[in-house]
């Protein structure tokens, strides 16, 4: 990200730097024509010195116009790199932890099967104590960075944008294209899919 940042201000800069060169060089030009105006000495009937003046005052208006129209055209650029880069930065703190997120959420749900497993074992269960706040912390922190399971259970309706068919089996009990089980949770990221749930479809 940092250097996408700085690449977009490089570009920023080299736009300001050609505007201001481009407006000096027009500006000189336009003070070059103002001197020689000042300079022309006419007489009231000289029709030829008064046309000279009326053609460089001409020029001057037509290079005030273009300072202007560059002006314009620069702070255009200058303001289309900026949205472009904050909207950059929006995604990437919108789904700049989705990596870490897909690396730890097999391991996360895992841990979570273990501590969901019956176990009467008395030390065990100290065990399944702490790591029951170790989930609950995960969990947290995943949803303060916009992540959520997407709590899919049976009898939901198969899509394939967010569940992945592990196995068609028949049902009984479940009409056609219906989740029979779930192996393993989906997860989304704010809007978008980061783990597909893993689930068996009624036939």
């Amino acid at each position: 990200m940092d250097k996408d940042k700085k690449d977009i201000q490089d570009v920023v800069d080299k736009i300001v730097d050609e505007a201001v060169k481009a407006k000096t060089t027009i500006e000189n030009s336009a003070e070059t024509i103002l001197e020689n105006v000042s300079n022309v000495k006419v007489k009231s009937n000289d029709k030829k010195h008064k046309l000279e003046i009326k053609e460089l005052k001409d020029k001057i208006l037509k290079l005030e116009e273009e300072i202007y129209f560059q002006k314009g055209l620069r702070n255009a650029d200058i303001a289309n790199l900026t949205k472009k880069r904050n909207e950059q930065e929006s995604v990437i703190r919108k789904y700049g932890s989705a990596n870490l997120a897909e690396d730890l959420i097999k391991p996360f749900d895992l841990l979570k099967k273990v501590v969901e497993a019956p176990n009467d074992n008395p030390e065990v269960k100290n065990y399944l104590t702490g790591f029951n706040m170790v989930i609950n912390q995960i969990q947290n922190a995943f949803e303060n960075n916009g992540i959520k399971a997407m709590g899919v259970k049976p009898g939901d309706e198969f899509n394939s944008n967010i569940h992945e068919a592990n196995e068609l089996v028949q049902s009984t009990e479940f009409d056609s294209n219906k989740i029979v089980s779930v192996i393993s949770d989906g997860y989304m990221i704010h809007d978008r899919v980061l783990v597909h749930a893993i689930v068996k479809v009624s036939e």
